[in-house]
């Protein structure tokens, strides 16, 4: 068996610290507090961790309950709630020995929470119950009781007393430290969350938590108040006393916030750039979101390759990201993204595998997108063909969609024009088929390119491959790389599928998105994550 006692994992990606600040005020009667205000451009709805799959609800979570693994001062993987871990020697096994910890009504922290939660995450129909079988975990059983209805008992997950948990894998997870490390995966105290019923997750009183701070306010649509837990288990790394989230708050009032000293942190459009990016508060980061164009292969024009190569070749993702977004956005160069992931010997999966776009001949040139437009009229047989792009105006790519509209129609040929709705509206018309193009994103769950890779190809890899996209030679990369205990051969599995999918144009990638953000110069440690959970709070620090 072998044991880890600290994992500085190499597939972390992005992970920076962030300087912002506050400070209390102390007098003879009065201990000294310190405070900080962030903002979040999105709402709350729950904060079930079994339902939660926005970035603020899962970096809220995060901060009120802790997982088997969590995040170091330096961003880094490391163990929380798991103490030891001991792997046997063919990486099937993990026998988790717990620390002690505490929820925050009192009860000890069991194996049997990890169990409930994690068996709950399939009896409640969990959107990331998924991960649990063989696009994640690779859980033994999980595959079959999800999809053939065997017996939830039969997961691979047991307790095997209080303090220690085993987990049986059909086949080893390269990646398994950053799953255990997602708050979907954290524990739930069963006999609690029974007792809110369908309230749990809702409200502050129907929460409870093991983590570096307790949750007192939960206000939708306005703020969540976090405090620091006296009875945290490593409370002498936390030293801010309180963290407010302002909810759902508007980027220009953000700004204007931060500038009158309100808030510590927020989020800035692409319009306020040039008024500050001189300042010393500005800076950006790696959002980690790859926007992308799922291409509908049931649709006559699309299915035809030099058709979508012609589209990618007409994208200045240079031009879009500098001089549209400019808050940091990237080109993309494949499928998955750059700062996702690092190969065995610690170069990064893109870097490793190239400028795909350029090697293909599917990057920005408009000579070349409109031979391959011209060619694919002929093959079709027709003069010219009409497209439309699905896009929701809700989700801030208004401009990137406008972009496109202009790119697309100054190809002769093509009459290209856009259908607005709402976020809500394309998820479903995706998930229906309705759909010629369809401009989307994707966040990483954990730093793998096969967060990215398993989006396509054959049902047996997946839910996500919307735009019916097949081949043979894909399905069989993917799958083998599933299976493959031998970590370089995998890794070549998977850039091979990436080249491939970048090759064929089976979705048409345009850039992994940045935030531009304001950063107060008073506080340090707030980390920020390019996957996995957005931002970690417990290392913020405040000067006086």
């Amino acid at each position: 068996m072998k044991i880890m006692k600290k994992v500085f994992s190499a597939v972390l990606c992005g992970a920076m610290a962030l300087t912002l600040a506050a400070c209390g005020s102390s007098n003879e009667t009065t201990e000294a507090t310190s405070s900080v205000t962030l903002m979040s451009e999105n709402d709350l709805l729950t904060l079930d961790s079994s339902q939660a799959t926005d970035g603020t609800a899962l970096q809220v979570i995060q901060a009120f309950t802790d997982g088997l693994y969590g995040y170091a001062e330096d961003g880094t993987l490391t163990e929380d709630l798991a103490e030891t871990v001991m792997i046997s020697e063919d990486s099937l096994t993990y026998t988790i020995t717990l620390r002690e910890a505490y929820w925050s009504n009192g009860t000890q922290v069991t194996a049997d929470d990890f169990v409930y939660a994690w068996k709950r995450l399939i009896t409640e129909g969990s959107e990331y119950a998924y991960l649990l079988g063989s696009t994640g975990f690779k859980l033994k059983n999980a595959d079959a009781i999800m999809d053939d209805g065997a017996d939830i008992d039969t997961l691979g997950i047991t307790a095997q007393d209080d303090s220690t948990l085993v987990l049986e894998l059909e086949s080893p997870c390269s990646y398994i430290e950053a799953l255990m490390a997602f708050p979907t995966f954290f524990p739930l105290n069963q006999e609690f969350v029974e007792s809110c019923g369908d309230q749990y997750g809702t409200t502050a009183e129907n929460l409870i938590g093991c983590g570096a701070f307790t949750l007192t306010t939960y206000e939708t649509s306005n703020k969540v108040v976090l405090t620091k837990n006296a009875d945290y288990y490593d409370a002498d790394e936390v030293t801010v006393d309180e963290v407010t989230i302002n909810l759902a708050q508007d980027q220009s009032a953000a700004a204007l916030q931060f500038d009158s000293g309100e808030l510590d942190y927020c989020i800035i459009t692409s319009a306020l750039v040039d008024t500050y990016s001189e300042k010393d508060t500005y800076s950006t980061i790696n959002n980690g979101f790859l926007w992308y164009l799922y291409v509908n292969f049931e649709n006559e024009y699309l299915a035809n390759e030099n058709i979508r190569k012609g589209l990618s070749a007409a994208i200045d993702r240079v031009d879009l990201c500098d001089n549209i977004l400019k808050d940091g956005s990237s080109p993309t160069t494949g499928f998955v993204p750059a700062e996702l992931c690092t190969n065995s010997d610690g170069q990064d999966f893109a870097e490793a595998c190239g400028d795909l776009l350029a090697e293909y001949e599917v990057d920005y040139n408009m000579e070349k997108a409109q031979e391959y437009i011209d060619a694919g009229l002929a093959e079709l047989g027709v003069d010219s063909i009409s497209i439309s792009m699905l896009y929701g105006t809700d989700e801030g790519v208004d401009t990137v969609a406008t972009y496109l509209e202009q790119a697309f129609n100054s190809l002769d040929g093509v009459e290209f024009s856009l259908s607005a709705t709402q976020k809500e509206s394309r998820i479903e018309k995706q998930q229906d088929g309705e759909f010629e193009l369809s401009l989307t994103r994707w966040g990483p769950d954990y730093a793998d390119s096969s967060t990215y890779l398993d989006l396509l190809g054959s049902d047996q890899i997946g839910n996500y491959n919307y735009g019916s996209y097949s081949n043979a030679d894909y399905d069989e990369l993917v799958l083998a790389a599933r299976t493959e205990t031998d970590t370089e051969a995998r890794e070549q599995l998977l850039m091979d599928a990436n080249a491939l999918a970048t090759e064929e144009c089976a979705v048409i990638s345009i850039f992994c998105q940045g935030q531009a953000v304001l950063t107060s110069s008073r506080m340090t440690g707030l980390i920020h994550n390019a996957c996995g959970t957005p931002y970690i709070y417990k290392y913020i620090k405040v000067s006086e």
